[in-house]
């Protein structure tokens, strides 16, 4: 992590001619042969093609545009969805272009980057102060358990009452001893190759780079709750087995037989309390033909209460059906069938639980709280069917120990006449939505140009092998930068085209100062239609001035613009699938991202989705996981003059990265280093 901070002390400037002189090893990148790498960009393409420029933002006109954002726990929703399930619509980003101000930058360049120690500010055995707060797993208690009888019979099953949410967290204090160490240099990374650097040399900017040590502490906490849960016994996951309902294990029939016992009437639910057996109403199948039964009938009851006792007679029947063999769960593993194993676990809590206590007047449980028992019509007794019990939920983490902090002081870089006339504009594109943890505003500057093809400026980034997180904001990104920027090709377009079809394949080895990677990345175009809720009218206005959205007569919206997105559908869209799979020589970990754009013409990005995935189990296949998802909502346009004349008569306003933060048009935001897939951001939690 770097912690910056300047102190004003006098103004005096050095002005000094950049040479390009480079004293650092520039990073091994070794080429990988493969026989099914693709790449069509020499090949005529008989497919549709298009200008990029009419697809995406270009240096003529400032877009501002609104898109829908699904994070992954709601990534497969659609609109309809959000506004089914929540009652709201989904998070809103915001993305401007700014063809007034065009970014210039250039290469690193070493010769001014020698360190001098400061041995006054050398500091041993330091001792900081820090926290950590671990979290327990959330649950749910289940409360009781009820009976549903508004689904249809076939689909009728105990559903919970849940609790809220239910958790805990501990703040755990701790000290580290390090060493601290200072060094000054003119400049730290420099971003020009040529002309003529203004700084200021009694304007300081200080960044402190983070060495940890290799063995890392263990932090641990062991929660403890009172949890309610489903018993062990899960009776109402229990599908009876006992055809013959005779509490003993049966071999498969020859005929249908009765079971040499009288059967009382199978219990039922009477929902409407009618005393009748209705169609809806569920029951306790014991002789396994899924149809309700009646008592077998008397031929002779001596004191007519219309059950048998010793001495009456009845007509023993079976169940209309010729059975096989009792199926069983051996739960002593001695492969014989005890009278308590005549079942099988189900997956769904369908089976209606009937408490046999009075055995003339079984009761039905339509709802089961904790505590609750029951005796089953052999009396054997069940207890605690919803059982509370104590739990115990052990949370640690790793916490990287630092070995010392390393304080580089620069001066602060003013600005610079560039002796180069070479094209290095980069249009600025700015998207901005609300971070729903801390509500507050998130950013980011994306940055492009159009040379043989369309680049983002950005600074390589790989993911951390394990150990070398020591802040929360390294574990939250999950990954590390190189302190160069290059120009990453987002889209192939030869001769300026998107060509559908094309195919561009790379891979190549990385070796970097963390560990050494692969890297493979795949590129393709294909035409497609698409749907998004960008339609221009999304309602109509009534006669008494009143506003009826088309996406939901009810929604409250005072104009036609406070109504949801309404769907539409573009045919005149490329797809393009960006694939990158990182992986780390040595641990063979993989991490892998898949960006999937959707440009329309006149529209740019409709539809943009991020898929992530790590390395799965040997002979799994690969499974990606929905990370993010934009879908345009709005569209706005309009030309500034970014036309040959209209730049010639009003050129656009030349900054460089440090000025972002002085710009009223973007709100005063410094410019910040951030993964981003495409236009995304992607910040990946530590598990």
């Amino acid at each position: 992590m770097m912690y910056r901070s300047c102190s004003p002390l006098g103004i005096t400037f050095l002005i000094f001619a950049l040479l390009w002189i480079s004293c650092e090893e520039p990073t091994v990148k070794k080429d990988s042969q493969d026989e099914t790498i693709q790449n069509t960009l020499e090949s005529d393409l008989p497919g549709t093609s298009g200008h990029i420029t009419e697809y995406f933002y270009g240096f003529d006109k400032d877009v501002d545009v609104e898109f829908y954002r699904y994070d992954f726990s709601k990534f497969d929703f659609s609109l309809a969805d959000h506004l089914l399930l929540l009652g709201d619509t989904p998070p809103l980003l915001n993305l401007r272009s700014f063809t007034e101000f065009l970014l210039e930058i250039r290469p690193d360049q070493n010769e001014y980057t020698e360190r001098i120690p400061i041995d006054s500010l050398a500091v041993g055995n330091v001792i900081y102060e820090d926290s950590l707060q671990l979290f327990s797993t959330p649950f749910k208690n289940i409360e009781s358990l009820f009976w549903d009888i508004d689904s249809d019979p076939d689909n009728q099953r105990y559903k919970p009452n849940n609790s809220d949410w239910i958790y805990s967290d501990v703040t755990i204090n701790y000290n580290d001893t390090l060493d601290e160490f200072a060094y000054y240099a003119a400049v730290d990374t420099p971003l020009i190759d040529q002309g003529i650097l203004f700084i200021d040399q009694q304007e300081f900017e200080d960044t402190t780079y983070v060495y940890l040590k290799s063995d890392p502490t263990v932090f641990a906490h062991t929660f403890e709750f009172e949890r309610k849960v489903i018993g062990a016994d899960s009776l109402m996951f229990r599908i009876n087995t006992d055809c013959n309902d005779n509490n003993i294990w049966n071999d498969a029939e020859i005929i249908d037989t009765g079971n040499g016992i009288w059967d009382p009437a199978e219990a039922y639910y009477d929902i409407n309390g009618n005393g009748i057996k209705d169609a809806n109403e569920p029951f306790q199948d014991r002789n396994c033909n899924s149809i309700w039964d009646i008592a077998e009938e008397l031929t002779f009851d001596a004191n007519n209460d219309g059950y048998w006792d010793e001495g009456d007679e009845y007509i023993d029947v079976g169940n209309g059906l010729i059975d096989p063999a009792e199926t069983f769960t051996d739960r002593d593993l001695d492969g014989q069938p005890d009278s308590d194993e005549l079942y099988t676990m189900g997956n769904i809590p369908n089976q209606l639980l009937i408490d046999w206590s009075d055995i003339k007047n079984p009761y039905v449980l339509a709802t089961i709280n904790v505590g609750d028992s029951l005796t089953d019509r052999w009396s054997n007794p069940f207890n605690n069917i919803l059982a509370e019990m104590v739990i115990q939920d052990e949370q640690a983490t790793l916490v990287n120990n630092i070995d010392s902090l390393v304080t580089l002081y620069t001066n602060q870089v003013i600005a610079y006449i560039e002796g180069d006339n070479s094209n290095q504009d980069y249009l600025i594109t700015k998207t901005e939505w609300e971070d729903p943890l801390s509500a507050t505003k998130d950013y980011d500057y994306l940055l492009f140009k159009q040379n043989d093809h369309l680049y983002k400026l950005t600074r390589d980034s790989y993911f951390f092998p394990y150990g070398y997180y020591w802040s929360e904001t390294q574990r939250e990104s999950g990954f590390w930068f190189k302190t160069e920027f290059v120009d990453e090709v987002l889209f192939y377009t030869p001769n300026g085209l998107l060509r559908d079809g094309e195919r561009v394949d790379v891979e190549y080895f990385d070796t970097t100062s963390v560990a050494m990677y692969k890297i493979e990345k795949s590129y393709a175009v294909d035409i497609d239609n698409v749907t998004v809720p960008a339609k221009k009218v999304r309602g109509s206005i009534e006669s008494d001035g009143s506003v009826v959205c088309s996406a939901d007569e009810n929604w409250n919206a005072a104009t036609l613009q406070d109504c949801p997105g309404v769907d539409t559908t573009f045919t005149d869209c490329f797809r393009i699938t960006r694939d990158l799979t990182m992986t780390m020589i040595g641990t063979g970990v993989e991490y892998g991202e898949r960006n999937i754009t959707w440009l329309v013409k006149d529209y740019g990005i409709v539809k943009d989705e991020v898929h992530v995935r790590w390395s799965e189990l040997p002979g799994g296949g690969e499974n990606w996981v929905g990370y993010s998802r934009w879908e345009l909502g709005k569209y706005n346009d309009y030309s500034t003059g970014g036309s040959l004349m209209g730049r010639y008569l009003k050129p656009a306003q030349i900054i460089k990265l440090h000025e972002l933060k002085n710009v009223p048009e973007f709100d005063f935001d410094s410019y910040h280093t951030r993964r981003t897939a495409g236009l995304q951001r992607v910040d990946l939690l530590e598990n």
